[in-house]
């Protein structure tokens, strides 16, 4: 049975239950006062054939984890004691039937001195000018895709290589003239791998390190365990997978531990439950921070996830399964003074069947995206946070707070300030969404209703930013979502006069205070207008002097039927990063008779580029990938993206034309556009049309040979002074049909 949200009121009465027992429940409770024995670890004074006493300390804390699970077979709770230092190894543990349900903890003698890792030092490299060669010993391939309906995973997405010189990451490229300062290529082919260090780097005496290890801790069902004070990094994981899981495991403890620079996750809980993590870090990740799936009574308190998603920002694979926080089906869990900054990525993401949640204090700055709640049943409680500067890329439908089919959420006492095109916004699938509760087997279909925002700050910073956003949802949407509303003791800041877009009385419908006021009939108590400065929360800056390149092009590209696909490049700076990119382009020759051209050659590190693909008649069609290479100094950064030739017989000389001015009631001199069927047998043509203030005459007839070409000739006639626009329309033959040419001029008064 489908249970539609809004009727459902009684639900949310049994998830207020569910939310008291959950404080009582949602979290670790480790009696560490069990463990009686300790186990030490030293790897570079120790040996596996010891005890593991502190004089005789083992070597691997692998070896101590076999030990500490056999002592839990014989009743005793133990405690790992590890000494500083690196600690190249996977830990593996699992439940069996011998297993108690004593206490085990790994820690750091020293916090944040213990690094388990996931590479290992190579040296021995050949020089030829700025290439330093190795050979390569693995086959490793491209990582399993993710199926339907995941969009398009280019091949840098699926790979799993990672080369650090002296602690700092290479950048992966996947040819020989790709090749930059501060890259790597492995070719599996030759069985060689090449690194183009950071200029001034001494190769003979510097630190490289070659990620081979995919899990560096996997607890399967054993319950029970801590992590404290440890740092897992270097991760060669394949997307989808994590540096440190824990799974179908309950009462976890994760204090004070770090998890960085894996190449998928840091830290993944799966269908676990009553686990806490602390004070913990997640960050310079490939794809995800921390990640839950199907999991109960988490509690996350004082942890920090930054700078995630960089593999995913490669692929131009920004949103789906990736995030600083991703959690899918986690259900009664609390967040409390969370950081998540500078993500290319959401901040927090939580993605179907979520409820029973709480986020207190949480601070959302800089990300590609902010707090995204998605087919989620709820409650979800957001309070005392702020969420500022988030999308980057300035997304006409993204912001700071995005509710997208998703019921029952409640913002409090949050700041959005600044957050680019929109602070809050409403996003969806009109008919609502059917989500299945884990637990329960009960199925919702979910809309946005029943959302609360009560004693908020919501401020843009310039005139063309909104407060809220809602173009599309109209109709029966728009009524379960205005019904439920709850809006009241704002402070709503604006530098233009209509920041609420609403999908009244038609779609994108842009008003003001008082016309928001009176169509969801809330606010009665708010403020509007009143000058918002930028919180202090907000001042935050990166770690590092770094850039990003970007595009918004998520997803690939049909060239037009004059043969052109255009991509929107654009670079973030941070941490003050000035100067400017040099921009290449790799790939091109895998497209045959394809050319390529940028805007610009060079870019500032804050700045804007396209990169315009022309393709010729004879190109085969396909789906091509081509990735655009961007360096500044030793940092290369890259970004592949795919442009589709399809199946045509139509080329057309353009697809837009702009007549200059013209007096109103006047006729312009015609401008053309050609048709040429280059295909091999004619072409039927059923109409060609142009809308209001434009006319078109053609001599193309019913029919266009094959290889031959008609002309159509256009002229502008403006009826008003301004700028009208409007289209040619060719309805043909082609698979491509309809094609069209966009068509602008400029009306002048008499």
């Amino acid at each position: 049975m489908i249970f539609h949200r809004r009727s459902v009121l009684v639900l949310f009465s049994i998830f207020t239950v569910a939310i008291i027992t959950h404080f009582c429940q949602g979290q670790a409770n480790v009696n560490e006062s069990l463990e009686t024995a300790s186990i030490y670890v030293d790897g570079s004074n120790g040996s596996d054939s010891n005890p593991g006493t502190q004089l005789q300390p083992l070597r691997t804390i692998g070896k101590a984890a076999s030990l500490a699970m056999r002592e839990n077979q014989q009743g005793v709770g133990t405690r790992v004691i590890v000494s500083p230092g690196t600690y190249p190894e996977s830990i593996s543990i699992s439940h069996n039937s011998r297993q108690t349900k004593l206490p085990i903890t790994f820690q750091a003698a020293t916090a944040g001195t213990v690094v388990v890792s996931g590479a290992d030092l190579w040296g021995n490299w050949s020089v030829s000018g700025n290439l330093y060669t190795h050979s390569w010993p693995y086959q490793w391939g491209n990582c399993a895709a993710l199926p339907p309906p995941a969009p398009l995973q280019q091949e840098i997405l699926l790979r799993q290589e990672r080369i650090f010189v002296n602690g700092s990451p290479m950048t992966q490229v996947l040819s020989m003239s790709a090749m930059q300062p501060g890259t790597f290529f492995v070719d599996e082919t030759s069985a060689m791998v090449k690194i183009w260090p950071p200029s001034g780097t001494d190769m003979s005496s510097a630190s490289v390190e070659v990620a081979s290890r995919p899990s560096l801790f996997n607890d399967q069902s054993q319950s029970n365990i801590i992590l404290r004070g440890l740092t897992f990094q270097y991760a060669n994981s394949c997307r989808g997978a994590a540096a440190v899981t824990f799974s179908n495991a309950s009462n976890i403890l994760v204090d004070s531990d770090s998890f960085s620079q894996n190449n998928a996750s840091g830290l993944w809980f799966t269908n676990a439950q009553n686990f806490t993590v602390q004070s913990s870090t997640a960050n310079h990740n490939g794809q995800k921070g921390f990640a839950t799936y199907k999991v109960k009574y988490g509690s996350w308190q004082s942890d920090t996830a930054n700078y995630n998603n960089w593999r995913g920002a490669q692929a131009a694979f920004y949103t789906f399964d990736s995030g600083s926080f991703r959690l899918f089906l986690d259900h009664n869990s609390t967040f409390n003074n969370i950081v998540t900054l500078f993500n290319q990525t959401q901040g927090i993401h939580f993605d179907t069947d979520n409820e029973n949640a709480t986020i207190t204090g949480y601070v959302s700055a800089n990300n590609l995206y902010g707090l995204l709640l998605e087919k989620s049943q709820g409650p979800i409680t957001v309070t005392n946070s702020f969420f500022c500067g988030n999308n980057v890329q300035g997304q006409s439908n993204a912001g700071g707070l995005d509710v997208r089919n998703s019921t029952f959420v409640t913002s409090s006492a949050n700041t959005f300030f600044g957050n680019q095109v929109n602070q809050i916004t409403l996003n969806g699938i009109l008919g609502g969404i059917p989500v299945t509760n884990w637990e329960n087997g009960e199925t919702y279909s979910l809309t946005n209703d029943h959302l609360t925002l009560s004693g908020n700050v919501v401020a843009t910073v310039g005139s063309s930013s909104r407060v809220f956003y809602d173009s599309y949802l109209n109709g029966t949407a728009w009524t379960d979502f205005v019904t439920t509303l709850s809006s009241d003791k704002n402070t709503w800041s604006a530098g233009g006069s209509t920041p609420f877009m609403v999908p009244t009385p038609r779609n994108g419908s842009l008003t003001s205070f008082s016309g928001w006021q009176s169509l969801t009939l809330q606010d009665i108590h708010s403020t509007w207008g009143t000058s918002v400065s930028q919180p202090a929360k907000c001042a935050v800056t990166p770690d590092a002097p770094d850039f990003w390149l970007l595009t918004s092009n998520l997803t690939p590209v049909t060239a037009s039927t004059a043969g052109q696909a255009t991509f929107v490049l654009n670079t973030v700076s941070l941490a003050g990063l000035t100067g400017s990119a040099n921009l290449s382009i790799d790939g091109l020759s895998a497209i045959p008779g394809a050319t390529a051209s940028f805007s610009v050659s060079s870019m500032p590190l804050s700045g804007t580029a396209v990169l315009t693909i022309s393709i010729k008649t004879t190109t085969p069609a396909g789906t091509y990938p081509v990735t655009v290479i961007a360096n500044s100094g030793n940092l290369t950064r890259t970004a592949t993206v795919s442009v589709i030739v399809p199946q045509t017989s139509v080329r057309l000389s353009t697809t837009s034309l702009t007549f200059a001015g013209q007096t109103v009631r006047t006729t312009s001199t015609p401008q053309k556009v050609t048709l040429t069927n280059i295909g091999s047998t004619a072409l039927t043509i059923t109409s060609i049309t142009v809308g209001k203030n434009f006319s078109q005459s053609n001599n193309c007839g019913s029919m266009v040979s094959a290889r031959a070409s008609c002309t159509i000739n256009l002229t502008f006639s403006p009826t008003w002074v301004g700028t009208p626009t409007s289209t040619l329309t060719i309805v043909d033959a082609d698979p491509t049909s309809p094609e069209t040419v966009t068509l602008t001029g400029t009306g002048l008064a008499k």
